[in-house]
C-alpha cells in the first residue's frame, strides 16, 4: 500500500505517494420512472438528481468504471409484464421485447397473438425478427425459412395513435388500447402444422429468446438548428423536427454525443415526459454537444483496414435503470465526461486538446498558497497492466449478446497480471472498444496528481481544462496538467487537484493500431528540491547587508511624484562601523497611489552619496544572489493631488517584534518547530511581507530576551501570545495590542529575523518580524 505523505515544499524520492484529498460521490439511486410536476412542467426525478449533481460533476473530472444497464441484457428475452418500465431505444440495435398483451384464439386455440412494446417513443423502423438463432422475419421479405406460414407480423406501429388494430378474436384489444406515443408490433404465432404431416416450429412452445432488430429514437442535432448555432429546421423544443436520418440524408442515429443529449432532453408524449431526464435545453451547453458530435463523426483508421466513425453507440435504456448508470455507460463508450460549466451541463469528449495550453500563462509557484501533495505514481498494485471487458456483439452469430473484446495489455517484467474491468455495453464495434480501452489503460499509466490550495487566479481554469504549471520545487516548467477537482475554500481560495497530461494518452485519436506503452519514469532531480535551492540561495545572500538597517531615516512622497529620502546612518550587525548615507530627492514621475520600494547598491559598505533606485516589486529592492550589495531603504506611496505628503516606511532593526518561546512556527518541511528552538540558518515556509507570495526564506538571526509587554489574541480561531507591537496579518497588518488582551508578568520571547520575507507563520498566523513605522504595508 502506498504511503500518504503531505508535503509542504519537498518530495522525498519518487516512491508511490497517495493523494491527500477528499470529495464524496453523489449517489443517484432513484428510478427515472418517477416524475414530478413543477410549474406545469414534468421533470423526472433522475433529472432533478442530475441537476443537483451538476456541481459534483463539475467539481470532479474522474473516470469511474461503468456498469451495464440491466435493460441491455433483459431485452433479449421476451416477457409478459404489463408493468415493465418504459424503454428508450438508441441507435440501430435489438429493440425492447416487452409483451404487453397476449391472446390465444382459433378453433383449437392454435394461434397466439402478441402486442410487443418496442420503445416508449417514436422509432425509425423495425427491420428483422430472430427467434433463438434463426432469422424469422424481415421488413422486406416477411416470414423466412421454416417460419413461413407460422409466423407473421401484421402490424408495426412506429408511434402509437388512435388507429385501431385488431388482435385475435375477442375484441379485447381495440382502439382504446393504443399504446399512445409508443412503438409496438403485432406478432402472430401458429402452433399447429399447416397440414396433417406438417409440424409447426412452435409446437413445443413459443421461444422466449427473441431478438427484434430495428432503428430507434429520433435525435435532436443542434448542428441542424439555425437557432442554436447550426443550420436547418431542427428545434430542441419541437420533437416533430427530430430525426434518425437527417433531412440532408445524414445518418445521425448512432452519434454518441447526440444519444447522450437525447437522454438528457428526454421524450414527451402528449406534453408529458415519458422517457429520459427532461432537462430543458437552456440547462445544457449545446455548443459543447456540437463540438462533441463533430468529434464523434470524425473517421479513424482501423488496423484491419478501412475507417469507422470515432464514436458510435446503440442500446436500450429503461426508466428502471439508475440514471447515473445510463449516463456513465453512454459516456464510457465515447470517453466522454459531463461537467458543469457556469450552471449548464457540458459534454467533453476526451481528446488531444493540449495545444490549447500553449499560449496560456498558466499557473506557477506564486499561485500555490499552502501545503501541497504530489503523487508521482501510484503503487504498482494500483496500476493496471491489462484492461478487459465486454462489448455488445451485433453480428448474427451473437445477436447483441455481451462478449469480451480482445484484451489490451502492457508487457510486464513480473508476469503478474493487474486487470481492470471495463464493460462497454453500448459499444457495438470491437475496434472502437479497443481504442477506448487503450486510452483508458494509457491514462492509468500516468495517474499522477498534484493537490494544493491555489489563490483565486486558479478559478480561471474550470474542471477539465488543460493548464501549464511551473513549479520549481518539483522541477515543473510549463508541464501540462488537467484540472480534475475544484472546491472553494475559506476566503475564496481554490482547493484544486491537477492530473498529469501527456501526448501519449491521445495516440488513438486517429487509429486503433498503436500499442499501449509503460509510462516514462519520474526522474527525481535533487538539485530541483526547494530545500536545496533555498539553502543555495541563502548561502549566496550576504547576511551582513541583509541584516543591516537605517537609523534616523525619514521618507516622504509628494503628489507631483517626488520622493525624498533623508540623510541617515546605516548600521551593520556584524561589527562593521556605521556609515553616513546622504539622502536625495527623486523625481519619479509616478501617479497617485503608486507604490515603490527604495534601495541602493553599496557592496563595499562605504555609504556617502549613493544612487537610489525605485522598484515596483519590493523583492527586487532586497539583497539577493543577483544583487549582493543591495541595501533596502524603505518604501513610499504617492499621495493624491491636494493631499499632504505621505510618509513612507523604512527598514528597522531586526527582531523588533517577538513571540513567546512555545509558539509553533512553520518550517520548510511542512512541520512546526518551537520558536525557542529555531536557529539561524533554518528555512521557513512563509509569505513575503508585501507580495504575500509563499516561499522558502532563511532565518538570519534569533535572540531570546525577556519582555513585560505581552498580549494574547485569537485570530481565525488560532491563539497567539506575543509582544504588544508584534504585527499580525488579518487582511491588513495590525498590532497585537490593538486586538488582544494584556497578560501580566514577564516572559522570555524570541526576536527573529527572516531574510527577504520578513515574516513567519506562527501557530497558523502570519506574523511580521520587523517593527514597521506603519501598520499597513500593502
Amino acid at each position: 500500500m502506498a504511503k500518504a505523505l503531505k508535503v509542504a515544499a519537498i518530495v522525498v524520492g519518487v516512491a508511490a505517494l497517495a493523494v491527500i484529498t477528499g470529495g464524496a460521490a453523489l449517489g443517484l439511486g432513484v428510478s427515472l420512472a418517477t416524475t414530478l410536476t413543477i410549474g406545469g412542467a414534468y421533470i423526472s426525478a433522475g433529472a432533478l438528481l442530475l441537476g443537483a449533481g451538476a456541481l459534483s460533476l463539475g467539481a470532479a473530472l474522474l473516470q469511474k468504471k461503468p456498469q451495464v444497464p440491466a435493460s441491455q441484457t433483459d431485452r433479449l428475452n421476451a416477457s409478459i409484464d404489463p408493468r415493465a418500465f418504459r424503454k428508450t431505444v438508441l441507435g440501430s440495435t435489438a429493440l425492447a421485447t416487452d409483451v404487453r398483451y397476449q391472446e390465444w384464439y382459433g378453433a383449437n386455440q392454435e394461434f397466439c397473438a402478441w402486442i410487443v412494446a418496442l420503445a416508449s417513443h417514436r422509432i425509425q423502423g423495425m427491420d428483422e425478427v430472430w427467434l433463438n438463432d434463426d432469422l424469422a422475419w424481415t421488413a422486406a421479405g416477411g416470414a423466412q425459412g421454416k417460419y413461413v406460414g407460422y409466423f407473421s407480423v401484421p402490424n408495426v406501429v412506429l408511434e402509437g395513435s388512435a388507429a385501431t388494430i385488431t388482435v385475435g378474436a375477442s375484441g379485447k384489444w381495440d382502439g382504446s388500447r393504443r399504446l399512445t406515443g409508443c412503438a409496438y408490433a403485432h406478432f402472430v404465432f401458429r402452433t399447429t402444422g399447416l397440414s396433417k404431416k406438417a409440424e409447426s416450429p412452435f409446437s413445443s412452445g413459443i421461444p422466449s429468446r427473441i431478438t427484434i432488430i430495428g432503428r430507434g429514437a429520433m435525435l435532436y442535432d443542434m448542428r441542424r438548428d439555425s437557432t442554436a448555432g447550426g443550420s436547418g429546421p431542427m428545434r430542441a423544443a419541437d420533437q416533430s423536427t427530430w430525426r434518425y436520418i437527417a433531412d440532408d440524408g445524414a445518418d445521425i442515429g448512432e452519434n454518441l454525443a447526440l444519444l447522450i443529449l437525447r437522454v438528457l432532453l428526454g421524450w414527451k408524449i402528449n406534453g408529458k415526459l415519458a422517457t429520459g431526464c427532461g432537462l430543458p435545453a437552456k440547462r445544457l451547453n449545446l455548443a459543447s454537444f456540437q463540438i462533441a458530435a463533430n468529434q464523434c463523426d470524425e473517421l479513424v483508421n482501423r488496423s484491419t483496414g478501412g475507417t469507422e466513425p470515432r464514436y458510435r453507440g446503440a442500446g436500450v435504456m429503461s426508466e428502471g435503470d439508475d440514471p447515473r448508470t445510463v449516463i456513465d455507460a453512454l459516456c464510457a463508450a465515447c470517453n466522454g465526461r459531463l461537467r458543469d460549466t457556469q450552471g449548464r451541463l457540458s459534454l467533453v469528449i476526451m481528446h488531444n486538446d493540449l495545444a490549447l495550453a500553449a499560449a496560456d500563462d498558466g499557473l506557477n509557484a506564486d499561485d500555490v498558497i499552502g501545503a501541497f501533495t504530489w503523487n508521482p505514481d501510484p503503487s504498482m498494485d494500483q496500476t493496471p497492466n491489462v484492461v478487459r471487458g465486454k462489448y455488445t456483439d451485433a453480428s448474427p452469430a451473437s445477436l447483441y449478446q455481451l462478449l469480451p473484446y480482445p484484451d489490451v495489455s502492457i508487457p510486464t517484467n513480473t508476469g503478474i497480471e493487474r486487470a481492470m474491468g471495463l464493460d462497454l455495453a453500448v459499444c457495438e464495434s470491437p475496434s472502437q472498444a479497443q481504442r477506448i480501452a487503450k486510452q483508458v489503460l494509457q491514462r492509468r499509466q500516468y495517474d499522477r496528481s498534484f493537490t494544493a490550495p491555489f489563490d483565486i487566479r486558479a478559478w480561471k481554469y474550470p474542471v477539465g481544462s488543460p493548464v501549464p504549471f511551473t513549479f520549481p520545487p518539483l522541477g515543473f516548467v510549463r508541464q501540462i496538467f488537467r484540472v480534475t477537482e475544484q472546491e472553494i475554500g475559506a476566503g475564496g481560495i481554490c482547493n484544486m487537484t491537477l492530473s498529469f497530461e501527456t501526448e501519449e494518452i491521445y495516440r488513438w485519436d486517429a487509429d486503433d493500431a498503436q500499442p499501449v506503452r509503460a509510462a516514462t519514469a519520474v526522474i527525481y532531480d535533487p538539485t530541483k528540491s526547494a530545500l536545496v535551492q533555498a539553502i543555495s540561495d541563502a548561502a549566496e545572500v550576504r547576511p551582513d547587508i541583509a541584516t543591516s538597517f537605517p537609523i534616523g531615516l525619514s521618507i516622504s512622497a509628494a503628489a507631483d511624484g517626488t520622493v525624498t529620502v533623508s540623510n541617515h546612518t546605516r548600521r551593520y550587525t556584524d561589527g562593521h562601523a556605521d556609515v553616513a548615507v546622504i539622502g536625495s530627492t527623486i523625481a519619479s514621475g509616478l501617479a497617485a497611489g503608486d507604490f515603490r520600494a527604495i534601495s541602493y547598491d553599496d557592496p563595499d559598505r562605504v555609504g556617502g552619496a549613493v544612487a537610489y533606485a525605485l522598484y515596483a516589486d519590493d523583492i527586487e529592492a532586497r539583497v539577493s544572489p543577483d544583487h549582493p550589495g543591495r541595501h533596502y531603504v524603505g518604501y513610499a506611496y504617492i499621495p493624491t493631488a491636494g493631499s499632504p505628503p505621505s510618509t513612507g516606511g523604512g527598514a528597522t532593526p531586526p527582531g523588533g517584534n517577538c513571540v513567546v518561546l512555545e509558539t509553533p512556527l512553520m518550517m520548510a518541511d511542512g512541520v512546526t518547530k518551537r520558536a525557542g528552538d529555531v536557529v539561524a540558518g533554518d528555512l521557513m515556509w512563509t509569505r513575503h511581507e508585501v507580495s504575500l507570495a509563499w516561499g522558502l526564506y532563511p532565518v538570519e538571526a534569533i535572540t531570546i530576551v525577556d519582555s513585560g509587554d505581552i498580549w494574547d489574541a485569537v485570530i481565525g480561531g488560532q491563539a497567539l501570545r506575543a509582544t504588544g507591537d508584534h504585527l499580525v496579518y488579518t487582511g491588513a497588518w495590525v498590532k497585537m495590542r490593538d486586538i488582544g488582551v494584556a497578560v501580566p508578568g514577564t516572559f522570555p520571547v524570541a526576536k527573529i529575523t527572516v531574510t527577504g520575507a520578513h515574516t513567519y507563520v506562527s501557530n497558523g498566523i502570519l506574523s511580521h518580524n520587523i517593527k514597521q513605522q506603519q501598520q499597513q504595508l500593502e
